[in-house]
């Protein structure tokens, strides 16, 4: 996939009304200060994330290209990877790969376990899982 220009990330909107059911309430995840996320299943049953860019972000739209090329460029296995945008008007949307059964905190932090009350009078954080 060719990540060199944000046009290249670009989703059909209607598409991304039709994965989300029109941004049905039944599909709604979640909500967090930058806006809603929906799930989402594209036409080859792909299942995605949608985070509906809230209007009063205050991020023209040459900002939100830069971050959306910013973020599809990043890779990590803790990152939740950005498959592309979709706008209509003055709306945005990012769209990510779905984790299924699971918030990303309980992903990533979910695999610690902390230990309190010990001798040293501080806290000692250990991994339940291998690395």
């Amino acid at each position: 996939m060719d990540i060199g220009t944000a046009e290249s990330l670009l989703y059909d909107f209607s598409k991304v009304q039709v994965a989300t059911n029109d941004f049905s309430k039944d599909n709604k995840l979640g909500q967090g200060g930058f806006g809603a996320v929906y799930k989402g299943v594209l036409e080859a049953g792909y299942q995605v994330a949608v985070k509906w860019l809230a209007k009063d972000s205050g991020q023209g739209d040459v900002e939100f290209k830069n971050e959306v090329l910013l973020l599809a460029k990043l890779q990590h296995r803790n990152l939740v990877r950005l498959l592309g945008f979709s706008t209509q008007g003055s709306e945005g949307v990012l769209i990510y790969e779905f984790l299924p059964n699971a918030s990303l905190d309980q992903f990533i932090f979910g695999m610690f376990s902390l230990v309190v009350n010990t001798p040293f009078e501080g806290f000692i954080m250990h991994s339940s899982n291998a690395f």
